[in-house]
């Protein structure tokens, strides 16, 4: 059976895309007495080797605490900061942890006080594995997982 080399781009396209989305994010939400966590979908938008990803921070706490790219990717990172009169930023590091150390910068995004929005762009580190993204201002509330796939 031959296959129309258009139509088999479409399907494995199809099907990254699914697997992005399905693996990619959850979510937290924090408050001062309780911490909850709930797997959501993200929309992210994907061509060729670059990917866009909405990240809010809000209430000190980032709306994704896992965050998954292709290896090598172009990343766009629509930041929106809705904590009036807090600054935020988005780092990505080698590692780190929730006790805040973190070592091997990889890209750490201008501060912002919101309610602000800016738009962070760098290329994710072309080998596969978890990397460690936080807020600098917050390093031990506001952190989580960046994979490279």
């Amino acid at each position: 059976m031959k296959i129309n080399a258009k139509f088999l781009g479409i399907i494995l396209i199809t099907l990254a895309i699914g697997l992005m989305i399905t693996g990619a994010t959850a979510c937290s939400s924090k408050s001062s007495s309780t911490n909850t966590s709930t797997s959501t979908s993200t929309s992210t938008s994907t061509t060729s080797n670059s990917i866009t990803i909405s990240l809010t921070a809000q209430n000190t706490a980032f709306d994704k605490n896992t965050i998954t790219v292709p290896a090598g990717a172009a990343v766009t990172i629509n930041f929106d900061n809705k904590d009036t009169g807090i600054s935020h930023n988005f780092a990505l590091y080698q590692t780190g942890s929730n006790s805040g150390s973190a070592t091997g910068t990889i890209f750490q995004g201008k501060l912002i006080t919101g309610p602000q929005t800016t738009v962070y762009t760098f290329t994710a580190p072309a080998t596969a594995g978890t990397y460690f993204f936080r807020c600098d201002v917050h390093p031990t509330m506001m952190t989580g997982s960046f994979i490279v796939q």
